[in-house]
């Protein structure tokens, strides 16, 4: 799964890799026409840097060789971001679920550890104002990434409700 995080006027928005795989691959293929328009914003908002994510969701994506993603990718590439303040955040993350009751120690809470979605929150809460995208769905104690930003203050959408508060989509460009 992957995370982008997006960041529109004043709002910041970091997408993961489900959102970014739902975007090329699943649903809103890139080298479709009708398409266009929802590539043409991501394209532009990532130049404009109003869309970023972490390293490791670039990581996640390159695991699997595809066209589509090593040129979404090289065109991508300055969206990715990794520093030192993301990286004590991250500790920091680590700790506060680690330390919480609401947040069970399982099969789930170690894969949602190992992979990208805590980088994402600790980007979040470093660049302040970010609004986190994905396609997750699932409840807390499956450590879906929404439910898991909610109960960390950090506002998370779908790809849909990011086309709808953008009035991004097919022809409407």
């Amino acid at each position: 799964q992957y995370i982008l995080i997006y960041k529109y006027v004043s709002i910041f928005m970091g997408y993961d890799t489900s959102a970014l795989l739902d975007l090329g691959e699943r649903h809103y293929p890139e080298r479709l026409p009708l398409f266009r328009p929802i590539w043409e914003f991501l394209y532009t908002s990532i130049d404009e840097g109003t869309v970023i994510s972490v390293e490791q969701v670039k990581d996640e994506i390159a695991r699997k060789s595809q066209d589509w993603r090593a040129d979404f990718l090289a065109r991508a590439e300055k969206m990715f971001l990794l520093d030192e303040a993301i990286e004590r955040e991250f500790a920091r993350v680590v700790q506060e679920i680690e330390a919480n009751s609401k947040f069970n120690s399982n099969s789930h809470r170690d894969r949602f550890m190992s992979g990208a979605d805590p980088w994402c929150i600790a980007l979040a809460h470093v660049q302040g104002d970010i609004t986190v995208v994905s396609g997750e769905k699932k409840n807390l104690s499956s450590y879906g990434l929404g439910e898991v930003c909610r109960e960390l203050g950090v506002r998370h959408i779908n790809v849909i409700d990011l086309f709808e508060e953008n009035s991004v989509g097919a022809g409407t460009r």
